[in-house]
């Protein structure tokens, strides 16, 4: 017996056989939420977002040019990219190993920031297929609940039609008894999930195709032509959307502007391809920058309280960072970390960009009124 708490508790004896290590593969599948979130339509949606995300990670590399994105009435899901494939002899380890990695001063495996979300999309899946091709050679790997039944084994293309001279084709049925009862994919929520990373990568074009709905994306504009979108039902202020980018250290961070004659105020963040609904410290940072450039534009001393130029704005603010600094939480909500700065630091490199580039724009609350 031990005493806490003001009684008398019966120890029980634990040790190290008492622990279990499970593999991958199998600690997905047994907690598919604190993977996903939740094991409902959001949790389901997740997988899809999954697969988006290392298409995009391929299209910062600048080989993805298109993407097609397919719901079948049977449940199943279809990704069609032309990005550069997976090698064969690394697929079945990025399937079913999660390893940590691509810190500073650490050596990462191959593919460390997408092995996490191809291991719980191949473990939450009831079947599982993946074709690739590329340099005159494909590839085929399929498994089921996790375990691969056909190791992919590369083999000549000889008269053999495909989309084009790369790519990656991924089809697959999710394991409904992992998940409540009842749920399918959500279409409409996978459709805005293709408009924000079309807006994203100016020039990629994303065909989706559901039950009700078949329509090819594409942003030239990128960020701007989101924003367009957003505001399509108002009255703009400025002829067109302000877009405007900065660098400090090794962050991007990348801002599409307009204001409208109504009063409501919506921000869109991301980190990289990630939609980070809590906003974060580059979204302060943004902020911060609006109000000392509005200050100086009306030669003010002290930057702008944020209720002066919040009204009627429509603001995207997408920050590219590396990956080490990106960390998934058990909620899902894609958390942004880095050192201390980051807000103070997006501020000092992006007002004299904001000042500069409003000082002979009509239609925001900083024009002078002269």
């Amino acid at each position: 017996m031990s005493w806490r708490g003001g009684r008398f508790w019966p120890v029980s004896e634990y040790s190290q056989d008492d622990v279990v290590v499970l593999d991958a593969v199998t600690a997905v599948r047994k907690r598919p939420g604190m993977y996903l979130g939740d094991t409902g339509v959001r949790g389901l949606s997740r997988l899809v977002d999954f697969l988006l995300h290392a298409a995009m990670a391929e299209d910062r590399g600048g080989h993805l040019q298109q993407l097609h994105l397919s719901l079948g009435e049977d449940g199943s899901l279809e990704l069609l990219e032309d990005g550069q494939p997976l090698p064969p002899e690394s697929l079945p380890d990025i399937l079913t190993e999660m390893r940590p990695g691509g810190r500073p001063g650490t050596v990462a495996p191959p593919y460390a920031s997408l092995r996490a979300e191809a291991v719980c999309v191949f473990a939450l899946s009831e079947q599982y297929e993946l074709e690739a091709w590329e340099d005159a050679r494909r590839w085929h790997l399929k498994g089921q609940a996790g375990v691969i039944h056909e190791h992919p084994t590369p083999e000549p293309l000889q008269g053999t039609r495909l989309p084009g001279p790369r790519g990656t084709r991924i089809k697959l049925t999710p394991d409904l008894t992992l998940f409540e009862p009842g749920i399918t994919f959500d279409a409409r929520r996978l459709h805005l999930r293709c408009r924000e990373l079309a807006g994203l990568r100016p020039g990629l074009r994303i065909h989706f195709r559901s039950a009700r709905l078949e329509e090819w994306i594409q942003y030239p504009r990128g960020l701007a032509d989101l924003v367009d979108e957003l505001t399509l039902y108002t009255l703009p202020r400025m002829a067109t959307p302000l877009v405007v980018e900065a660098r400090w250290e090794d962050f991007r961070v990348r801002c599409a502007l307009q204001w409208t004659a109504g009063e409501d105020c919506q921000v869109w963040s991301f980190v990289n391809t990630v939609r980070t609904r809590r906003g974060g410290s580059h979204v302060q940072g943004v902020l911060d920058a609006l109000g000392a450039a509005m200050a100086r534009l009306r030669r003010h001393k002290k930057p702008w309280p944020r209720e002066r130029f919040l009204p009627g704005l429509t603001l995207i603010v997408a920050m590219d960072s590396p990956a080490y600094h990106c960390e998934w939480w058990y909620s899902q909500q894609f958390l942004f970390r880095t050192e201390w700065g980051l807000r103070d630091g997006v501020a000092s490199v992006l007002t004299p960009v904001l000042v500069e580039a409003l000082r002979n724009i009509n239609g925001h609350p900083g024009q002078s009124t002269r």
